[in-house]
């Protein structure tokens, strides 16, 4: 069976006092993203409750393609940064979309 859209759900709880940065860096990778091969879907989130916790919903075309995202220069200097910006790591999960919905 081939594999369908991959579709990424990624949690980010900035350090206090680095709301500002993160949500920078952040919405920074928005417009490369979309660039990407394979994007399909990149909206970024803030809670209304707890600000500072972002999620990124994100939609690839395949998980090859996610994989080269993941290893594009907008992510690698996302990755070097988030060590002084997050409180703690980032959370990924992959989800598959459920056939007929």
């Amino acid at each position: 069976m081939a594999e369908g859209t991959i579709n990424v759900v990624a949690k980010f709880v900035a350090k206090p006092g680095n709301e500002a940065a993160l949500k920078t860096a952040l919405t920074a990778l928005v417009a490369p993203t979309q660039k990407d091969p394979g994007y399909i879907a990149y909206d970024l989130y803030e809670s209304t409750a707890r600000p500072g916790e972002f999620v990124l919903v994100e939609a690839w075309a395949s998980r090859q393609l996610l994989a080269e995202h993941l290893d594009t220069p907008h992510l690698n200097g996302f990755k070097a940064k988030a060590p002084e910006l997050l409180a703690e790591p980032m959370s990924v999960k992959l989800f598959s979309e459920l056939p007929g919905f």
